[in-house]
């Protein structure tokens, strides 16, 4: 069902999850990435716009591209220990794709965490992860608790501040349910993610909601145009500042990756250039307090209590963290993808550029996607 390309546009048009899978590991392969390995990040980016996490799925296939064809993200991703003392470990990502290192520090901190009931693994020197939650959810899958965060690029002031020092900073949580499914919470730190700004300057939005980004000038903004990804706001104040903080000081200084202006990267893109993060995930396993079936249980009686309790006027469900990605991952499957058409078209220009196949897509209906998004960085 291949769609008739009609321009840019700015409407939207649907593709499934497997011919869009397959449209981006072409892209990527066309770079030099391994076939395994661009099938692995291909995997991740569908897996977001599956979720509704649309700003971090093939939304970011451009950047990717641009960075290697800059030489900035290494085609092949090798992943190396430079410190592994059991329950604790410090991983290289080489400067290759932020998925891979990803992938390769869920899985051992879910190893340690299983052999030793608690581990942390930090990641220097990788690049940009996509949606956290994908990690800490597969963490969660292995029966265990899972915190991970991310630094990045100097975009955001600190709070009461006009100097950039610090990233939208995300983190996120995933906690092991039993009937229900796993509760996973994944958030940037600022009021929303530079991504899902620079996704409504893509789509073309008439304006962004009141709270999301100052101009150039430090002044609050609802036009997208006027907006800039390097003053946005923190969500709640220096609420949300305490906890990029936080992030900042595991991420970046704990794990030896750059934080502030201090660079510590073989890369020669620094400030709000940067792609070299830092990442720390840390992972419980809650059989070393209670029985794992008693745990899981338990969190399902919560969870039930939540999303049983009396609502607020007008509110027609109360919401726990992971539930709206997992609802419209659901109907995703089934009805399929909505991409912006200006995004079509850029997905069709890197094809060609490759000699690959342009993305498959057929006219959408009237979806507005990432309705539920938690607000991924």
């Amino acid at each position: 069902m291949t769609g008739t390309r009609t321009g840019t546009g700015t409407g939207t048009v649907l593709i499934t999850a497997a011919d869009l899978r397959a449209a981006l590991a072409a892209i990527l392969a066309g770079w030099r990435v391994p076939a395994e390995q661009a099938d692995a990040v291909a995997e991740l980016l569908v897996e977001a716009d599956l979720r509704g996490v649309d700003s971090h799925g093939a939304h970011l296939m451009p950047m990717y591209a641009a960075r290697l064809a800059s030489g900035h993200l290494t085609p092949r991703t090798t992943v190396t220990a430079i410190a592994d003392d059991g329950t604790t470990a410090i991983l290289d990502g080489g400067l290759g794709f932020g998925q891979l290192a990803g992938l390769e520090a869920a899985r051992l901190v879910s190893a340690r965490a299983a052999e030793h009931g608690v581990a942390a693994v930090a990641v220097r020197e990788t690049t940009h992860l996509g949606a956290l939650g994908a990690y800490t959810a597969r963490v969660a899958a292995e029966g265990l608790i899972c915190l991970c965060v991310q630094n990045g690029p100097t975009f955001v002031p600190p709070f009461g501040g006009v100097t950039p020092l610090l990233s939208t900073n995300p983190l996120s949580y995933a906690v092991p349910a039993g009937e229900e499914p796993a509760i996973v919470y994944d958030v940037a730190t600022t009021a929303v993610a530079g991504n899902k700004l620079l996704l409504a300057k893509k789509r073309g939005d008439a304006a962004i909601p009141t709270g999301w980004a100052n101009d150039e000038h430090g002044r609050p903004t609802t036009d997208p145009a006027a907006a800039s990804v390097r003053h946005l706001q923190w969500f709640g104040g220096h609420k949300g500042f305490g906890l990029a903080l936080l992030v900042e000081l595991l991420a970046g200084v704990l794990a030896g990756s750059s934080f502030g202006t201090t660079e510590r990267t073989a890369s020669p893109l620094h400030g709000d250039a940067r792609v070299a993060k830092g990442v720390v995930f840390i992972a419980i396993d809650p059989a070393r307090f209670a029985p794992r079936a008693v745990f899981t249980a338990a969190v399902d009686t919560l969870v039930r209590e939540i999303r049983g309790s009396e609502r607020a006027t007008g509110v027609e469900r109360i919401w726990l963290p992971g539930e709206p990605e997992h609802e419209r991952a659901r109907q995703r499957a089934r009805d399929g993808i909505p991409l912006p058409a200006p995004l079509v078209a850029e997905l069709d220009e890197l094809a060609a550029k490759v000699g690959a196949a342009p993305p498959r897509v057929r006219p959408a209906g009237h979806e507005q996607p990432g309705d539920h998004e938690q607000e991924e960085a």
